[in-house]
């Protein structure tokens, strides 16, 4: 693992935990910027480390990206308000997978781990509004890329 994230050239993010007291705060952000928090927050305790938050590029746009021991893991995280007849995750149809496929193999090549295995994972998160108490959801292996999916 090591050697994988000395390859990184970026800088690992370091998101220092805040508790929902200092979060009501901030509640002049968006839900979807808070589900981030939220995610990224419940990655770090889960011992991943963040290399990327919104990654975006002119293929699509990454939530979170980060390292699970020797893997690269892509995150979509969907934020929503109250319990509806759908789950958050469901909101990650095909169109948008394609989104993320893309911007992830991009991302792979620019910082050039063509090589490394790779995961995509969806986190949602039902809260009421930001500084509330929330359920998270993390789904590991949330989808697969489509076989025509190559990096090279």
């Amino acid at each position: 693992m090591n050697s994988l994230l000395r390859r990184l050239s970026f800088r690992i993010i370091y998101c220092r935990p805040l508790t929902r007291v200092i979060d009501r705060y901030f509640v002049d952000d968006s839900l979807g910027l808070y589900g981030e928090r939220l995610a990224a927050r419940h990655l770090l305790k889960q011992g991943y480390y963040l290399t990327a938050q919104r990654f975006l590029d002119r293929f699509g746009e990454i939530d979170l990206i980060a390292v699970d021991k020797n893997t690269v893991v892509f995150v979509e995280v969907k934020t929503r308000g109250r319990i509806s007849s759908y789950l958050p995750a469901e909101a990650v149809d095909e169109e948008k997978q394609d989104r993320i496929l893309r911007a992830s193999k991009h991302y792979l090549k620019l910082n050039n781990l063509t090589e490394c295995r790779t995961r995509f994972d969806v986190i949602a998160i039902i809260c009421s509004a930001p500084g509330a108490m929330a359920v998270i959801t993390h789904y590991k292996h949330a989808f697969e890329p489509r076989p025509s999916f190559e990096i090279f």
